[in-house]
C-alpha cells in the first residue's frame, strides 16, 4: 500500500488526563510524522494538536482509531490528494 500525505487534528477537552497518553501515542508513531503543532490552553484545560503525516491509510486508521478511544480526545483526519 503506497504512503500518502494526512492531516490530522487532535483536540484534547482534559489536558491532565489525556496528555501523556496521546503523547506516547504520538511517540510511537514518530517516523511518519512530518510536522506536530500544538496550542495548548492551560487556562481552559483544552489543547489543539495539527499533524501532518505520509503513511499508508492502514496505518493512519490504527493512530486515529488509538486516539479516539482516549477519553476526552476528539480526531479528526483527511487525505491530500496529491
Amino acid at each position: 500500500m503506497e504512503a500518502k500525505v494526512h492531516t490530522v487534528t487532535i483536540s484534547i477537552y482534559d489536558r491532565d488526563a489525556a496528555f501523556r497518553p496521546v503523547g506516547e501515542l504520538l511517540h510511537q508513531f514518530g517516523a511518519e510524522i512530518l510536522l506536530r503543532v500544538g496550542y495548548p490552553m492551560p487556562d481552559r484545560n483544552v489543547a489543539i494538536i495539527f499533524l501532518i503525516l505520509k503513511m499508508t491509510t492502514d496505518e493512519l486508521g490504527a493512530l486515529t482509531g488509538k486516539l479516539g478511544q482516549i477519553p476526552s480526545v476528539n480526531v479528526k483526519a483527511s487525505t491530500l490528494k496529491v
